[in-house]
């Protein structure tokens, strides 16, 4: 029987990339407040939301032989960072910022296992075309970018105005799965207990 693992999101995306790996796993609802601290980057801050998800959903579990995964991500143009937009002008305005040129995709992911937290950050970047005011707002109406850091999914519509991308598609999309593996290995996940 697999060791007993979890995933600390609602998110689909990321449940649907984590059984990329082959693993059985549950969701747990682990909710948390994604503020900034005070004069925090956002390799800081990106890091600290994937463990305070691993944490808060290991929290809500019972037993010590458990593994509770966590992750976030975020889009980087410059110092900027684009979170999930508020509205269409909102939206507009983040497409607008990575129109014709790169930006950078942080994708951190947290293991929680027997009061070790282990944590590793993906930096990731992405190419845009340019992205017509028409294209933008046709975007919007089909309702994908609407709940997405950078107000954009590229395993969806949102693949048609990417160039290229170096790095980690998975992590782009939300966990990345080579450092969740290796996080996976030094937590000892894969081993048999008795």
């Amino acid at each position: 029987m697999p060791n007993p693992l979890f995933l600390a999101s609602g998110s689909p995306r990321r449940a649907e990339l984590l059984s990329q790996l082959g693993l059985s796993f549950e969701t747990v609802n682990a909710p948390v407040e994604e503020v900034a601290l005070p004069n925090e980057d956002a390799e800081s801050f990106v890091k600290r939301m994937a463990i305070e998800k691993a944490l808060d959903g290991f929290n809500k579990l019972a037993g010590a032989r458990i593994w509770v995964i966590g992750g976030d991500t975020l889009v980087k143009v410059g110092h900027l960072v684009l979170g999930k937009p508020k509205n269409q002008a909102d939206a507009m305005r983040m497409w607008r910022r990575i129109s014709g040129r790169e930006h950078e995709v942080l994708s951190a992911v947290a293991v929680v296992h027997d009061g070790e937290i282990l944590c590793a950050l993906n930096r990731t970047w992405v190419h845009v075309r340019d992205i017509d005011e028409q294209e933008m707002r046709d975007y919007w109406q089909t309702g994908e970018p609407q709940d997405k850091a950078g107000a954009y999914a590229i395993q969806g519509l949102g693949a048609q105005f990417i160039t290229r991308i170096d790095g980690s598609y998975s992590a782009v999309m939300g966990l990345p799965l080579f450092e969740l593996s290796q996080l996976l290995k030094q937590a000892h996940y894969y081993e048999t207990f008795e």
